[in-house]
């Protein structure tokens, strides 16, 4: 008996009811009241944080657009040449060295328009146009006569996966063909066809009318003239000496007057004066002098017709 009681538990050490919750805070409250302002501060820090990120970005952006403004509107070697330096390391610094290019090439710069290229090639990888720019080194190369050049930066150009790739194919398979390799040429054009078929409408068209040219000799290629040599510019000024003046000159040439034309004047209408009335005029005097008798003829008798009878 003396054992039950002593396993029996105390009222004071009862366990407590199931239902029963705690009232005090929990430890992300107590987290909270503690640093309520801190957290308040980080807040508004943030906030301000995201606004300067994006007023920032904004005139990045605005700088950006003005650059390519720029850069349009130049239109001669100097202005893009300015246009590169002045804004290196931007896309619109590798679209100037584009466009640069473009000029050199319609200028007859053939070198110095590959060499424009090749410094966009190594400077601006991440530019939009990277893939078109190593099509264009490819194809000046190409028409120089560089086929391993053009070889290396046509490959690196379908590596690209870009829009351009496609063409680089096809341009892979010219120059396979045209060393004679018709197996190596048909497998480009098929690439071309089967990779960007779906993507580019006339790709299909060119990469078979290219295929059909298989087997057909390449005519020969006749190579650009090199440019004419650039003048050397003197290095000093040639100096002429005056001419000598003449004092008895005139100090400007006397340009003689235009004569104006004669125009001849309207013939002025007469009008007739009146008739003046005519005088009569004064009567000569008149010799008051008696008529002279004319003297008397004598008459002649006419003869009888008859004659006397006997």
């Amino acid at each position: 008996m003396s054992e039950q009681s002593e396993q029996q538990p105390q009222p004071d050490q009862a366990p407590s009811p199931i239902g029963e919750i705690s009232q005090e805070p929990s430890s992300f409250e107590a987290f909270l009241d503690a640093n309520q302002k801190w957290l308040i501060i980080g807040g508004i820090i943030v906030v301000i944080g995201l606004v300067a990120y994006v007023v920032i970005d904004g005139l990045k952006q605005q700088e950006l657009e003005n650059y390519s403004a720029e850069v349009s509107a130049a239109r001669t070697l100097p202005e893009l040449e300015t246009q590169a330096s002045e804004k290196a390391g931007t896309n619109a610094g590798g679209t100037a060295l584009l466009r640069k290019a473009q000029l050199q090439w319609r200028d007859l710069q053939q070198s110095e328009a590959i060499e424009t290229l090749k410094s966009f090639v190594s400077e601006y990888p991440d530019h939009p146009a990277y893939a078109s720019g190593l099509a264009s080194l490819a194809s000046y190369q190409h028409k120089m006569g560089d086929l391993e050049g053009a070889k290396e930066n046509y490959e690196k150009a379908v590596e690209e996966k870009a829009a351009i790739s496609s063409m680089a194919l096809i341009y892979l398979g010219d120059i396979a063909r045209g060393e004679g390799n018709d197996e190596a040429a048909g497998e480009y054009y098929d690439r071309a066809s089967s990779e960007y078929g779906e993507i580019h409408a006339n790709i299909r068209q060119i990469a078979e009318r290219h295929s059909k040219l298989l087997g057909v000799s390449t005519p020969t290629e006749v190579k650009p003239a090199p440019p004419a040599p650039k003048p050397e510019a003197a290095s000093e000024p040639v100096k002429v000496d005056p001419l000598p003046t003449n004092p008895d000159l005139p100090k400007k040439p006397v340009v003689p007057e235009a004569s104006n034309p004669v125009t001849p004047e309207a013939p002025k209408s007469v009008t007739p004066a009146a008739p003046k009335p005519a005088l009569p005029e004064d009567p000569k005097p008149v010799d008051p002098k008696p008529p002279i008798p004319e003297d008397p003829k004598p008459e002649t008798p006419a003869a009888s017709t008859d004659s006397p009878s006997n």
